[in-house]
């Protein structure tokens, strides 16, 4: 019995140790409230970076590959189109 209980015991922390490596959703967040974004049509926005620092920013299409992550400094602009991605459309722009 006290070795079954051990080995449980062994599991479950090592269970926990291997979840603690792992990335959550939660790395990737809502962008700021600085940051803005212009939809010009379905598949191509603009985001503008208000901010006093820099963010990495992504834009998540529906329907389609989300782009890359882009640097965007403060006061600077970027525009992203999802090319030959016929059915994307904008959804949001998160911090990447």
């Amino acid at each position: 019995m006290r070795k079954s209980v051990t080995r449980a015991a062994m599991i479950v922390a090592f269970s926990g140790a291997a979840l603690v490596g792992v990335v959550s959703p939660a790395s990737a967040g809502a962008k700021p409230g600085c940051v803005s974004v212009d939809v010009h049509n379905f598949n191509n926005v603009t985001m503008h970076n208000n901010c006093s620092t820099s963010h990495r920013l992504k834009v998540v299409w529906r329907y389609a590959r989300d782009s890359g992550c882009f640097t965007v400094n403060a006061g600077a602009s970027r525009d992203v189109t999802a090319f030959n991605q016929p059915f994307a459309e904008y959804d949001k722009v998160e911090t990447c």
